[in-house]
Formats: structure tokens, C-alpha cells, sequence
């Protein structure tokens, strides 16, 4: 069976596009350890909108969240990660398509 035939076969990990959790430096230096998590979370924007999300890692100062659109989030939002907890002020440190680095702040600039 020629390559063209196994179509229906997952592509070789060289060929695959890398998961953008995999790219992640584990030796980043940040003010608090992140601990991995896999929590339902929401972001609530200022207008009052709410955006689902997963929260993969968390820590005293900050967190990682998984969504679909993650580039267009606005500078500050708030983040919910126990939905029966309040949420927590935030800003958008970084984002990719579907990836956004928050840092934990007191109150919104």
C-alpha cells in the first residue's frame, strides 16, 4: 500500500502541526510555580459577556487558558476559574489562537 493510500493514518509526529502546550518552556521564570490543572473556567469581558474556557495551569500570580480565539481577548478581563468563587481581575500577558497567559491583578488599569 502506497502512502498516498493510507489516508485515513494520523501524520508522522515531523509532519504534525506542534501543540502549541508542547512549545511551552518549562524552565520559564515566573514569581510563583504553576501547577497543571485541567478546570472549566470562564472569562467575563467588561460588557458582561462570558467566554468558556479550560484553565490548564494555575498559580498564585497568574494562569493559562485554553480557548477557541484566544488572540482576540481585550487587554483586561476577568477570569472565573471555581464558578462558584468570584472572579479574579486579570491582564492578557500573551495569547495565540487558542492559548492566553494571564497575570492575576488587584484591580483593572
Amino acid at each position: 500500500m502506497s502512502r498516498e493510500d493510507k489516508s485515513g493514518l494520523r501524520p508522522r509526529a515531523a509532519e504534525r502541526e506542534p501543540d502549541p502546550l508542547e512549545e511551552l518552556s518549562p524552565d520559564e521564570r515566573r514569581g510563583s510555580v504553576r501547577r497543571p490543572t485541567f478546570k472549566a473556567g470562564e472569562i467575563i469581558l467588561d460588557d458582561g459577556r462570558k467566554i468558556a474556557c479550560i484553565v490548564r495551569n494555575i498559580s498564585d500570580s497568574g494562569c493559562l487558558m485554553k480557548l477557541d480565539n484566544a488572540d482576540a481577548l481585550p487587554d483586561y478581563v476577568a477570569i472565573r476559574i471555581d464558578l462558584d468563587a468570584p472572579p479574579r481581575p486579570a491582564e492578557i500577558v500573551w495569547r495565540s489562537t487558542s492559548l492566553a497567559g494571564a497575570m492575576f491583578v488587584r484591580k483593572f488599569s
